[in-house]
């Protein structure tokens, strides 16, 4: 049940396929203002889609289990209860905030369409991709994000008080946190900020199978003409800009010294890299997604970050490691509050109203 109040959306997923007589059956029903089934497609669908979700975000996912799917159905009429005491109590979500609220949704579904369409995507692509995606309309998708807000909006009116009492951490506790993490390494959690180097790089993409040789050629073209003079990698990289020259250039990451990094660059990618001097040019390098040319222009070693050091270099906002601590912190204490506040309103709600879940017809829902 952890944090279910946040996990409230994309419940009621509507499905081209005819219904069965089975799907129209309700699972579960909740009573409070007025009397709210959840049918078995309803559920069914909306397990499904986690599913999806799930292995989209972690690759071949186990499907989920008989327990978290238990979860989900606990999650939905808790989500129903609130609403009903919400419309009760007058809180309501304005017009205002759903379309915000949908548009700011939407902005990854439209930026991935975007570069996949290589156009700005009209209502309809949307709404393609929304059904394909999630098996969801556009005005399912609509009406599940006015449940989030109205829930999470309910929440907040209800339980003012605790999270008011949720304060930010002290100077001290910080200085606390800070020593307990201080020797630490980055990727697991801490302060010691391993041997670093940023690159310049310049990539020629590799698009299909059939465009390789084409962009081998290229890249290698371009190897030649730089010659390992870093001046012609940088004029090179200026070209990179010029209408179809067929690569890009620019100023690429900061890479940490760790196995992790060097799993997910591979191998030939990331020992080259490490091995260049500043200023110094790479060899032509191959990644699944291209050719590369390196080099490096900024050279950090191993290091305990003060509470005043960038935490991360990557950062474009310039994060101290005290603002680290202070804002994760604070999220932490928030996000716990919520936890407890949430506990709280769904006992109240269910004192107030009844959830009554068919267990024979759960129980015989084929997954």
């Amino acid at each position: 049940m952890k944090h279910f109040f946040l996990f409230l959306s994309f419940f009621a997923l509507p499905a081209a396929a005819a219904f069965t007589q089975m799907d129209l059956q309700p699972v579960a029903v909740v009573r409070l203002s007025k009397s709210q089934p959840v049918s078995v497609k309803e559920f069914r669908d909306y397990v499904n889609w986690m599913n999806l979700s799930r292995s989209n975000a972690e690759g071949a996912a186990a499907p989920l289990s008989a327990e978290e799917r238990r979860q989900i159905l606990e999650t939905i009429t808790n989500q129903l209860l609130a609403c009903q005491a919400a419309e009760q109590d007058n809180v309501s979500v304005t017009d205002r905030e759903l379309n915000q609220a949908v548009e700011d949704e939407l902005k990854p579904l439209t930026a991935f369409l975007t570069q996949k369409l290589g156009r700005v995507p009209v209502d309809a692509d949307i709404d393609n991709e929304l059904r394909t995606q999630t098996g969801m309309t556009r005005a399912g998708f609509r009406e599940q994000i006015r449940r989030s807000l109205l829930t999470n909006k309910y929440l907040q009116f209800k339980k003012q008080a605790m999270f008011q009492s949720a304060k930010p951490p002290t100077e001290a506790e910080i200085q606390t946190l800070y020593n307990q993490l201080r020797d630490k390494s980055f990727f697991e959690g801490g302060f010691v900020r391993p041997d670093t180097i940023r690159i310049k790089m310049i990539w020629v993409p590799i698009t299909s199978q059939v465009d390789k040789a084409r962009a081998l050629e290229r890249a290698t073209q371009l190897s030649r003409q730089i010659g390992g003079d870093a001046g012609k990698f940088d004029e090179v990289v200026d070209d990179s800009h010029k209408p179809n020259s067929g690569y890009e250039g620019g100023d690429g990451p900061y890479l940490y010294k760790s196995d992790q990094v060097r799993a997910a660059l591979g191998i030939d990618f990331y020992d080259t890299a490490f091995r260049l001097k500043q200023g110094e040019v790479s060899k032509l390098l191959e990644r699944p997604d291209g050719y590369y040319l390196l080099k490096v222009i900024e050279t950090l070693r191993q290091k305990t970050l003060t509470l005043d050091d960038i935490y991360r270099l990557e950062d474009p906002r310039r994060t101290t490691v005290k603002n680290y601590l202070l804002i994760t912190e604070s999220q932490k204490r928030q996000m716990e509050v919520i936890e407890k506040a949430s506990l709280e309103l769904v006992e109240e709600l269910k004192k107030r109203g009844s959830v009554q879940i068919m267990d024979s017809t759960y129980n015989s829902i084929v997954w």
